[in-house]
Parts: C-alpha cells; structure tokens; sequence
C-alpha cells in the first residue's frame, strides 16, 4: 500500500483463484480510501486484469527476469483518471523523437565526483530533496525512512564538488527480478545544465550490471523535458505512461516510462 499516493501497486503475485485476487485487491483499495491500483502484470495473465476494467498503461521490458512486465491499472475516481496534461505530454514526446539520439555525455566538470553515496550523506542528500521538492511521492524526506533503506533496498549515488553534493539519484531495488528503478534524481538549481545527472545513472547502470541485474527503468515527469530527454539520450525507450501517477510538487503528476536492458545475463541467477 501506497498512503503517499493513495494506490495500491502490486509488484509480485501469485494466483490460483483470479477472480478473488481482483475482488481482494479491490476490498483493500476501497477500505484505505485509495482511487488508484497499479500491478506489473505477465505475459502469461495481463489479459485477465482488462476483463476486470482494468487498462494498459505500459510495457515495462524486462521486468520479470528478462520478461516484460505489462502495467495494468485500475482508477476508483473520475479525478484520478482524467489528465488534464496529456496532449502536451504527447507532443513533448514527440519534439523529443524528432531529436537525434546522442551517444556521448557532457564531460564531468572538474572537481567533480561520482560515487556511491554513504551514511555520512545522508543529512546532505535530505536537505537537497527537501529543497527541490514541495512534496515527495515517498517518505524519502523523512531522515529514519532514509536510514532504513539506505545501500539496501536503494542504491543511491550522487555526484560532488568537494563536500558538497550537487546531484543525487537512486535505484530502488527489485532484486527478485533482477529489476531497478532509477528515481531520487535532483540537482541543486545553481547546478543544472552541467550534466551532472547522466553521469550519475551511468554510475548506477554500472553497479546494477556488476550485481547481474537485467532491467533498469524509470518513471519520469512526463511534464518534464528536461529528465525525459536525459534517458532518451542514454538510449531509454519510451514505453507507456502512467496517469496521475504519484504526488510531486503538490500535486498529482503522470509519468513516463523509460526502460533499458542493462545485460544479456537473462539467465536464472541467484540474487544475494
């Protein structure tokens, strides 16, 4: 359960009754008050979820081991489902497929470094989220949250200039499915246009590929062109988007969904 949002995301099931598991999903959705249900369906079932007024919103590639998930989702409200943004989202898209893709990064700046972020920076990396967003689609802001899933269940990584942390991002591991979602991305405004951030997700496609992890994915603003055209240009593809998603900056946002295959390991691996 998702309160921050008002959703319920289902990331991993298994069923042998589908139309209880529906009914189930529903009963907890309806008792938490929530309007949104998202489940990263397979191959095998995704079909079962649109019987039950369900719609696909993406294609996560990938996903499962190799094996694409497919982003079904239910809306509980009228509020939730209507997108006030979404044709110049699409545009947006499109002036960014117009565009050819770059291969080659902007140099890190000098005096600048990656690395993996740790302990000792976590009260740097809370007071740059708290500054860059109004409010959060995660308890990210708060320091025992951070704490907790800190080199964990998140991989964070930033870049720096001496002490001081210009840019930060993360991958919310998935390791069951060898999947991993690049989000946290900020940069202090004083820093933007450097190029900062597309040398801190390689960083992390680095790490994730070291631990034999096959998919990387994010779910960027879909108002913003900035981030979009950042995985567009590191060879994302575009796969879906998701209506009023979560909540940034005070309100709910859709997001677009970026994917990349990270290794040909497709092979069953044991996670550690």
């Amino acid at each position: 359960m998702d309160v921050y949002n008002q959703r319920i995301k289902i990331s991993n099931y298994l069923v042998t009754d589908f139309t209880a598991f529906i009914l189930k999903v529903r009963w907890i959705t309806e008792a938490n008050g929530f309007d949104k249900i998202i489940c990263m369906a397979r191959h095998e079932d995704w079909e079962e979820f649109l019987k039950f007024g369900y719609v696909l919103e993406a294609v996560l590639k990938y996903y499962h081991n190799g094996e694409d998930a497919f982003v079904v989702s239910k809306f509980r409200s009228q509020e939730r489902l209507t997108s006030q943004n979404l044709m110049d989202e699409i545009l947006l898209i499109e002036k960014l497929m117009s565009q050819e893709q770059s291969s080659a990064r902007k140099p890190l700046p000098d005096g600048f470094i990656v690395r993996l972020a740790r302990r000792e920076d976590i009260p740097q990396l809370l007071e740059l989220y708290k500054t860059i967003f109004e409010s959060y689609p995660s308890p990210l802001i708060h320091q025992s949250y951070l704490e907790t899933i800190f080199q964990k269940e998140s991989l964070f990584a930033v870049c720096a200039q001496g002490d001081v942390i210009a840019a930060a991002a993360s991958a919310e591991l998935y390791p069951a499915n060898r999947a991993a979602e690049l989000t946290d991305c900020a940069t202090l405004s004083g820093m933007r246009g450097l190029g900062l951030m597309s040398h801190i997700l390689a960083h992390l496609e680095r790490t994730l590929e070291s631990k034999k992890y096959v998919c990387a994915y994010t779910m960027a603003r879909a108002r913003s062109f900035g981030m979009n055209s950042v995985f567009y240009h590191l060879r994302y593809e575009f796969m879906g988007r998701l209506v009023n998603n979560c909540d940034i900056y005070g309100a709910y946002e859709d997001m677009n969904i970026w994917v990349r295959k990270l290794s040909s390991h497709t092979d069953a691996i044991p996670c550690k």
